[in-house]
């Protein structure tokens, strides 16, 4: 499936050094930060889960630390 995305100029010159440097592509350089992000995105849901049951005294930043952590 595709999908098209504009970036800025700047953007996509990141883009292209980032592919060249790693010896990819740009789609899969993309591909990569796009599961990075869904996978950050459920870990946060899981906290804001989590935190009904987590000492009030700890702060989200701090719980996802330790969820990291733990390997989860």
């Amino acid at each position: 499936m595709q999908v098209l995305v504009r970036l800025s100029p700047e953007l996509y010159h990141e883009l292209e050094e980032i592919a060249r440097s790693l010896g990819v592509s740009k789609a899969e350089v993309l591909r990569q930060a796009f599961r990075e992000y869904l996978a950050r995105r459920k870990v946060g849901k899981n906290t804001s889960k989590m935190r009904g049951i987590v000492k009030p005294r700890i702060s989200l930043e701090e719980l996802e630390r330790l969820y990291r952590v733990e390997g989860h």
